[in-house]
C-alpha cells in the first residue's frame, strides 16, 4: 500500500517555511514525510534550494487518497477558496503543529491548523478551521480564532479576544483583553487593537516618523 505522502498547497516565501516545520513534524512522528509543493506558478521555487519540487498546480492538481494536504496561503480569502477547491475534489487536510509549539491541553482547534515554531494557545482558546498562527505568536485564555484567520509572527492575542473569520493581523500586532474583531477585518502589523473593530475594517498603527538625519 502507498505510504502517505505531506503536500504544501503554497510554494511561496511561508511555503518554504513550513517545508522546514514539516520536515521536524516528520522527525517527530507527527506528520508524513514532505512529498511536494502545488503552486499555480511552476517556477516559484526557482532560485532555491528546497527539499521537494513543484508538483502540480493548485488549479490542476487531483489529491490521492494518500495525499495529506497543508496550507501555506496567509491571505485568508485566497486559503478559503483554495481549500475548497481541493475539499472538492477529495483532498484530506491534515493539521501542522510544530514540535515547539505549546498547546494547552483545554484548547481546542479546527481542522488544517498550523502553528509554527514557539507559538502557542494558552488554556480554554478556541481555534477555528485552517488558522495560522505564525512563529512566536500567542493565543491567549479563553481567547478565539474563527476560520480561515491568519495570525502573522510575533501577534499576542490576549485574554477573551474573539477575532472572526478570514481575519488577517499582521506581525507584532497585539489586540487587548476582551476586544472582538469582526469578519475578513485587518489588523496593520504593529498595531495595538484597545477597541472592537467592525467586520471588513482595516486598522493600521501610525507609521514611522523621521526624529533625526545625519
Amino acid at each position: 500500500m502507498p505510504k502517505e505522502r505531506l503536500i504544501i498547497v503554497g510554494g511561496g516565501g511561508f511555503g518554504r517555511e513550513l517545508m522546514s516545520w514539516a520536515a521536524d513534524c516528520h522527525e517527530a512522528g507527527t506528520l508524513p514525510e514532505l512529498g511536494g509543493v502545488i503552486d499555480d506558478d511552476a517556477t516559484i521555487l526557482d532560485g532555491y534550494r528546497p527539499p521537494v519540487g513543484v508538483i502540480g498546480s493548485v488549479s490542476d492538481f487531483q489529491p490521492g487518497a494518500t495525499d495529506r494536504l497543508v496550507t501555506a496561503i496567509g491571505n485568508p480569502g485566497t486559503k478559503r477558496r483554495v481549500v475548497e477547491m481541493l475539499a472538492g475534489r477529495g483532498g484530506q487536510f491534515v493539521s501542522l503543529i510544530h514540535p515547539s509549539a505549546v498547546i494547552a491541553r483545554s484548547a481546542s482547534m479546527g481542522e488544517g491548523a498550523v502553528f509554527c515554531p514557539l507559538s502557542m494557545a494558552s488554556a480554554d482558546a478556541k481555534i477555528g478551521r485552517f488558522v495560522i498562527v505564525n512563529t512566536l505568536s500567542s493565543v491567549g485564555h479563553d481567547a478565539r480564532v474563527g476560520d480561515f484567520s491568519t495570525l502573522s509572527a510575533h501577534v499576542d492575542l490576549t485574554g477573551f479576544v474573539a477575532l472572526g473569520d478570514g481575519v488577517m493581523v499582521g506581525s507584532g500586532a497585539k489586540v487587548v483583553p476582551r476586544v472582538k474583531i469582526g469578519d475578513a477585518a485587518t489588523i496593520g502589523a504593529g498595531s495595538t487593537v484597545y477597541r472592537n473593530v467592525a467586520a471588513g475594517t482595516t486598522v493600521f498603527a501610525p507609521p514611522a516618523k523621521v526624529m533625526a538625519r545625519t
